[in-house]
Parts: C-alpha cells; structure tokens; sequence
C-alpha cells in the first residue's frame, strides 16, 4: 500500500507540473500575441498603410479634410463622421451647421452614403436636408494620375437653410438639388498627400439657384501618420435665382488633424474669408471614426489556436 502510495503521490504531482507549466506557456503565448497586436497598432501610418484599392489609408476614409474629399473606401468599410462648421458673418449673428455622415463602401471601387444636415441659428435649431450620395472610382490607386472618382448626390430639402441667407429671420427653404463632383487626390512620397474638387450643384425645385464650387487640401503626415499639418481652401460661385446678384465666396488657411488611434480622427480647420462675399472665418470641426480597412485593428490570437 505504501508503495502504491508513493506512485500515486508522484504521479499527482507530475500532473500538477505539467498542467502548470502548460498553463505558464499558454499565458506567454497570449502575451507575446498581444504584444504582437500593439506593436503593429503602433506602427500604423495612414500615409503608408495601403487599403484594398492600393489607396492609402488617408485616401480611403471617406473625407480627406473638411472640404475635400478623394477617392472611395474599401469593400465592407464604413466611415462614420460629424462636421460642425461655424460661420462667423461680417454683419449679423454666427451661424451653424452640423453635418452626419454615414459612407458604406461596396467592391468594385463604389461606395454609398447618407448625410444628414441641421442649421443653427442662435437657439433655433432647423433640420436642413437629407442627401444620398453614390461613388465610383475609375481605377486602383495611381493607375491613373490623380486617381480620378466621380460623385453624384441627390439633395432632398426638408426644412430652412442657414447657409446664403442675409437675414437671421428670412431664412430660406433648402431646395430639392442635384450635384456632381470630380474627385481627383494623389500621394507624393510617404507623407504628402493632395486632393482636389470640382463640384456643380443645381436646384431643381423652388428658387432654381446653382453652385459651382471648387475646394482642395494639401497634408503633411507626422508621427507616423497620427499628427497632420496642412492648409485647405474653398471656393463657391453662388447663383440664386431669387437673387439676380452673383455671390463669390473664397476661405482658405490651415488645417490640423490628430489620430489618437487608428480608428478615430479629429481635425480642426479655420478659414478666413478672402472676398467682400465670405465670411470674415468659417471653421471647421471634424470628427471621424472608420470600421475596417486599412484601419481595421488585428484581435490577438488566443494560444491555444
């Protein structure tokens, strides 16, 4: 009995050995996986890391600064955004607009969207508009020059507008409108990147007015991508029907965004007003979250896989 004692006690602690020791390697297998996974979110550049088109992964977010937009995302990737733009007028109250912004992109270099627009007037607040937009980029990332995309949007008017009114109280109704924009962007090196729009709006209900409206942004990445430095500018030739009188509105000046994790970004962009017609400065608050992509964030693998 004694004997058999013996064997029994030692093979019980064999059992409790091994079962340590296994346990000891599958923790440091863990470890080392999730060390693995927060050192590739550390060497995440959006100026290097590349999306499902060969784009950058600047490129592929939906919005490349607050005025400018390039390319499409990448299959199954969605962009979700909030821009609160600031209008401070040379005679009257500031005004207001908050944009929500929902992009889905689809294989084949398109992409879908919703947008949804609210004015704010002192503490009025009006619902503007609702605008579904469709995408399509011609090739892969620099098979052609500048990457050229189309857009095409379809504006439904549900309420009063803040923008191009010259009163706080005569606000007018946003009109049903129609808009087409050439997208073009390009990279230059591992940290510049460049976009470009060319846009014409037409009304096609009530006052009948159009737009046409050119904006582009240049951006220099920093700290692996997390830091940007840049400047942007806009211009919108204004034509209201109501109105027989012409409007030229020019704002340009810095831009500044921050990428505190792959996912989210936040920039900011004052512009001022460079014409009788603009505003004395039109600033720009971005924030922005992608899910997938070339931000899609790689889970830690568990050991016993």
């Amino acid at each position: 009995m004694n004997i058999i004692t013996r064997w029994q006690v030692v093979c019980i602690w064999w059992a409790v050995i091994s079962c340590g020791v296994a346990l000891y390697a599958q923790e440091e297998t863990q470890q080392r996986v999730v060390v693995s996974a927060e050192s590739e979110e550390a060497e995440h550049d959006q100026f290097t890391e590349l999306g499902e088109y060969a784009q950058p992964a600047w490129a592929e977010r939906s919005r490349f600064s607050s005025t400018t937009s390039v390319y499409v995302l990448s299959p199954y990737e969605m962009f979700v955004g909030t821009i609160w733009e600031a209008i401070f007028r040379r005679h009257g109250k500031a005004l207001h607009d908050l944009t929500q912004e929902v992009d889905f992109g689809l294989p084949h270099r398109f992409e879908v969207g919703l947008e949804n627009e609210l004015g704010l007037v002192g503490s009025d607040a009006h619902e503007t508009s609702v605008t579904a937009e469709a995408r399509y980029a011609f090739a892969n990332w620099n098979a052609i020059p500048l990457n050229p995309a189309i857009s095409a949007e379809y504006i439904f008017g549900v309420g009063k507008s803040v923008k191009d009114t010259g009163s706080d109280k005569d606000l007018r109704r946003q009109p049903n409108a129609v808009a087409v924009r050439l997208l073009l962007g390009q990279n230059f090196g591992d940290h510049f990147g460049y976009g470009l729009n060319v846009g014409l709006q037409q009304d096609v209900s009530r006052d009948s007015g159009r737009e046409f409206e050119i904006s582009q942004s240049v951006a220099y990445g920093a700290m692996k991508g997390k830091l940007e430095f840049g400047a942007e500018m806009r211009y919108v030739h204004n034509t209201p029907q109501r109105n027989p009188v012409d409007r030229d509105e020019l704002v340009t000046g810095p831009t500044i965004g921050w990428k505190p994790t792959r996912q989210l970004r936040i920039s900011l962009a004052p512009l001022f007003g460079c014409t009788g017609d603009s505003p004395r400065v039109e600033s720009f608050v971005l924030v922005s979250y992608e899910f997938g992509g070339a931000e899609a964030v790689v889970a830690p693998i568990s050991g016993n896989h």
